[in-house]
């Protein structure tokens, strides 16, 4: 198992690493600076008002999913067809609450137009992952890592035409940057769909049987509510600035710019969660090869993110001005503490794969609402006062209380035991990723050469305290199917 996590671990990182970066870091700064902040901004609040309800087109059915092929892989056909009719269900539901929200709040007649479209791509991109979580389920990791980066490499490719093909400047619009997303999530989609057919899955006319369906509903409540807190906690901050600052979008945008290499990096994380989902499923009654799966995970995202965390905050100011020309103070500020939230949000993922596969989304579930609520608390009292760098504050203040939460949780319950050389590894490697950023940052010119010489110098640390184990991806394990 540990063999098959780390060769698809690598493919995930390398895959995502490359193409969602170079689409968050290329094409969508890109889009920003073309817009405008305050354009920019607009589009960023608006998508995350989509994103807020997302927890009802969503409704926990992927990783409800993926739990339950991988753990009944002979019954894939009746689960999917079942499912299926509930996601239509669900999407029309999230369609109403949009339109009567839209009514509520009073949106304009372009704003209102451009929620139901960026509604429409979120429908689009929960289709895939219910699709890509049947392909995971069913131990397709490699096609299913393909199908991750998929509608990003589109999206570079559509991106890049209109912002550098002179004949194509006229789609350069907020609209024209949510119709290129349509186009690559929907072809995404198909092919996604197509490669199930392909392997034999046979897709019948979805089935809504009151009696079948209830029970998965019922499962999936948790599932939902948990998609409903983070997302509260991850995106309700957007639309707080945008309501209580005069100057909302613009800020918006800044904030946006500031959270775009988060969002890159999250890419990775996510894609560790979504992996080990299955993985942990799988292993989640024997609690030795969990454990040890648990480790080298923890370990390879720990020391991916202290590296990335470390490196952007010495060289925050440089970061700023190379994506947005920006020598500002504010906006290296807010950077600096957004990465810092990234170290305990990065790790969340993982934990949250954890608690879903060994079946405490309940318990998850209360953490996430318990964050959640703090984040909605802060922000309303903070925003005003201290703006955006208020709202930074709270963004790591709430992604620390979860991780904090649940390692207490796991280790009060002795579900999963994490010994102290464990941590003090972690914490030296802290503590040195921050003597060498130092050093190089004080001692080389180039910026760029002493970034990379202390990403360089980091990985090398890790390797030497073992938190990298080269033997992990060169000794052979028993595959997934002898577990």
């Amino acid at each position: 198992m540990k063999k098959l996590f780390a060769v698809n671990i690598v493919l995930l990182i390398g895959l995502n690493l490359f193409v969602k970066a170079l689409y968050l870091l290329g094409i969508d700064r890109q889009f920003q600076l073309a817009l405008g902040v305050e354009d920019y901004g607009l589009y960023y609040k608006l998508l995350n008002f989509t994103l807020l309800f997302q927890f009802l087109n969503d409704f926990g059915i992927q990783n409800y999913t993926n739990r339950l092929v991988s753990q009944n892989r002979g019954g894939v056909e009746k689960h999917f067809n079942q499912l299926l009719g509930l996601k239509l269900m669900l999407s029309l539901i999230y369609v109403i609450c949009i339109v009567l929200f839209i009514f509520l709040f009073e949106y304009e007649r372009f704003q209102l137009s451009l929620i139901l479209h960026l509604a429409f791509n979120q429908i689009l991109i929960s289709a895939v992952f219910f699709v890509r979580s049947i392909i995971s389920g069913l131990g397709y990791y490699k096609s299913d890592s393909f199908l991750s980066i998929l509608d990003r490499v589109l999206l570079i490719l559509f991106g890049a035409l209109i912002l550098w093909y002179p004949e194509l400047r006229n789609y350069l619009s907020i609209e024209g940057f949510v119709w290129i997303q349509t186009i690559s999530i929907g072809s995404c989609l198909v092919l996604a769909v197509g490669f199930l057919l392909y392997k034999g899955v046979r897709i019948k006319w979805p089935t809504f049987d009151k009696a079948q369906l209830m029970p998965v509903v019922k499962a999936c409540i948790p599932f939902s509510l948990i998609y409903l807190f983070s997302t509260m906690y991850n995106k309700l901050d957007v639309l707080l600035i945008g309501k209580f600052l005069e100057n909302g979008d613009e800020q918006v945008g800044i904030y946006a710019a500031s959270m775009r290499i988060f969002e890159a990096s999250s890419m990775v994380s996510l894609a560790f969660g979504s992996l080990l989902l299955a993985m942990f499923s799988v292993l989640y009654k024997d609690t030795d090869k969990l454990t040890e799966l648990l480790k080298m995970a923890l370990n390879l995202l720990f020391v991916f993110t202290i590296a990335l965390v470390t490196t952007s905050c010495f060289y925050a100011k440089e970061l700023m001005n190379l994506l947005y020309s920006q020598n500002n103070n504010y906006w290296e500020f807010i950077f600096c503490l957004v990465m810092l939230s990234f170290l305990p949000a990065s790790l969340n993922y993982i934990f949250g794969a954890l608690f879903q596969a060994i079946h405490k989304e309940k318990q998850l579930f209360l953490f996430y609402m318990l964050a959640g609520l703090i984040s909605f608390v802060l922000n309303v009292y903070l925003i005003k006062s201290l703006q955006l760098i208020g709202v930074a504050y709270v963004t790591v203040l709430t992604h620390s209380f979860l991780f904090g939460i649940q390692i207490i949780y796991l280790q009060h319950k002795q579900i999963i035991q994490l010994n102290s050389t464990f941590w003090l590894k972690m914490l030296f490697l802290m503590i040195a990723a921050y003597c060498v950023s130092s050093l190089f940052k004080s001692n080389i010119e180039d910026w760029r050469i002493g970034m990379i010489l202390s990403i360089g110098g980091i990985l090398l640390l890790s390797v030497l305290l073992k938190m990298v184990d080269l033997n992990d991806f060169i000794r052979l394990k028993s595959g997934i199917n002898s577990v």
